[in-house]
């Protein structure tokens, strides 16, 4: 039985430092840079890439693969499936971020074939996309969302569906392992500001699966956003300098994890 208090959440941040994993992105040309950037600042390495001839290769030496669908090109999406499956076939953990789930019907097509390789451990989305993805009514506005009542309930039908975690990001978090669903409502207003926030805690959540099992990988990187963007918000005069403080901050955590108090989860009872 997965027990919170036994999890020493600081350890993983230390465990990434050490290791440097390389994480795999194929993601959006949004935020591409920015999560370089992150997984520089947290300890890890990154590798960009959208290009089907090398995609293999790469997760052949990558620990974790990222596809994030948020600017869909035909040459991505080519080598997101050789990726994907290649990742499948040697073990690799992946994570799917299905950016703008709804919002269109070709981005309802890719997600669900990507969903049938059965490559993901971890489906990571915000509010609305991932109650759409576990059968709740909601409302995408672009990739921006709306909130449901029902998000709770969509992570756990979600990862019970495709056996795996699930996470919804947004004024509060949901993450379910299928059989219990956990809330976190922490988090600075500002990050709703910045662009690509959400991927941020991609790049995390990939480099925490590099040193521990999927579910800690998850809250450890929604707990770690929520609380630097508080403190960053202490520091800052908008969301421009919110920005680089948040980088600071999260740098700062990783390198010093003792400094990071896990803030409180609540279990639900769904």
């Amino acid at each position: 039985m997965f027990d919170l208090k036994r999890v020493d959440f600081s350890k993983v941040l230390k465990d990434v430092t050490l290791r440097k994993p390389l994480i795999y992105h194929m993601t959006n040309g949004v935020a591409m840079s920015e999560q370089a950037h992150l997984a520089l600042a947290i300890g890890a390495s990154p590798v960009m890439s959208l290009y089907p001839g090398e995609a293999a290769e790469l997760i052949s030496v990558a620990d974790v693969l990222l596809v994030n669908i948020g600017t869909p090109s035909r040459e991505g999406i080519e080598a997101m499936f050789v990726a994907v499956r290649e990742a499948r076939e040697l073990g690799k953990p992946a994570i799917l971020d299905p950016v703008g789930y709804g919002a269109t019907k070709m981005r309802v097509d890719l997600v669900n074939r990507l969903l049938d390789t059965k490559a993901f451990r971890v489906i990571k989305g915000n509010g609305a996309e991932i109650s759409l993805l576990g059968g709740q009514e909601a409302q995408v506005r672009g990739v921006d969302s709306m909130d449901s009542p029902r998000t709770a309930l969509a992570v756990k039908t979600l990862a019970l569906k495709h056996d795996c975690i699930a996470v919804a990001t947004g004024p509060t978090d949901y993450v379910s392992d299928g059989k219990d669903v956990y809330a976190l409502r922490r988090g600075h207003e500002w990050l709703t500001l910045l662009s690509g926030s959400g991927c941020y805690v991609g790049t995390m959540m990939a480099a925490y699966m590099s040193v521990t099992e999927p579910l800690i990988a998850a809250m450890t990187a929604l707990a770690l956003m929520s609380v630097a963007s508080e403190v960053a918000a202490m520091k800052s005069d908008g969301p421009g300098t919110f920005r680089a403080n948040l980088f600071d901050i999260l740098h700062d955590f990783s390198l010093n994890p003792s400094s990071f108090d896990m803030p409180i989860w609540e279990k639900l009872e769904i």
